[in-house]
């Protein structure tokens, strides 16, 4: 199992809803974990404080390299998995990619995004000597859906720029993964008269978590680069 996992890209690409996501799966399998929010916008504290957020799941709030640390040396400590929104600070990216097992760089469908994603990959690159032993990252879709096969064969030679893998589960654009930041609580604890597609909501999101490695999953991560016909990274 992923102890510490960091997500964020030099541009907002989901990092928050993908950071929540794979803390529900979690948490939903009574897993403890803490979600340390050091995004400029602090999304996860302004759901922290909606009711309905579970009690093995806290937030924490991180503004710089030694707090981070701090955090993240803690939850490692109490034996919590610790889920890092670093956001789009690089600073806090470098930071979080250092101090976790496994980084993701979300991806939305955008060229912004796909530049941005990867500007990200190259300054982990430039980091790879430092941090935790056989630490990695990979590259993961924060949001998929149906568009025409020019756009998606632009965005997807765009991202196989970089020998970094991208994970073949990524996260359907879904109304029910923005739904806790508005009624607070999880996929798991919302119900339809929230927001409808919750089963196949919660179905992928534990795909992805066991994909990622929170579950005990299969990482290596040695993963397929190609992505499924008709699907790739969207807004």
């Amino acid at each position: 199992m992923i102890p510490v996992l960091s997500i964020g890209s030099l541009k907002t690409s989901g990092s928050s809803t993908l950071a929540l996501t794979l803390a529900s799966v979690a948490n939903a399998a009574d897993i403890p974990v803490v979600l340390i929010d050091a995004a400029r916008d602090k999304d996860l504290v302004d759901w922290a404080a909606k009711e309905g957020r579970p009690s093995r799941c806290t937030v924490e709030v991180a503004d710089d390299e030694m707090s981070l640390e701090r955090l993240v040396r803690a939850a490692r400590r109490r034996g919590e998995i610790a889920i890092i929104d670093a956001g789009d600070n690089p600073d806090l990216l470098r930071a979080g990619a250092r101090l976790s097992d496994r980084a993701l760089i979300p991806v939305r469908f955008s060229p912004l995004s796909a530049y941005a994603a990867l500007a990200t990959d190259r300054l982990l690159r430039l980091e790879a000597g430092k941090g935790r032993r056989d630490r990695d990252w990979a590259f993961v879709a924060s949001a998929v859906t149906t568009i025409p096969s020019r756009v998606a064969r632009a965005i997807e030679t765009m991202i196989e720029r970089s020998e970094t893998p991208r994970l073949d589960v990524g996260l359907v654009h879904r109304a029910a993964y923005e739904a806790p930041f508005y009624h607070g609580g999880t996929l798991f604890t919302l119900g339809e008269e929230h927001v409808s597609g919750l089963d196949r909501a919660r179905a992928e999101a534990a795909q992805l978590a066991h994909e990622v490695g929170l579950l005990g999953g299969p990482i290596g991560i040695e993963t397929d680069h190609r992505v499924q016909p008709g699907l790739a990274y969207a807004a």
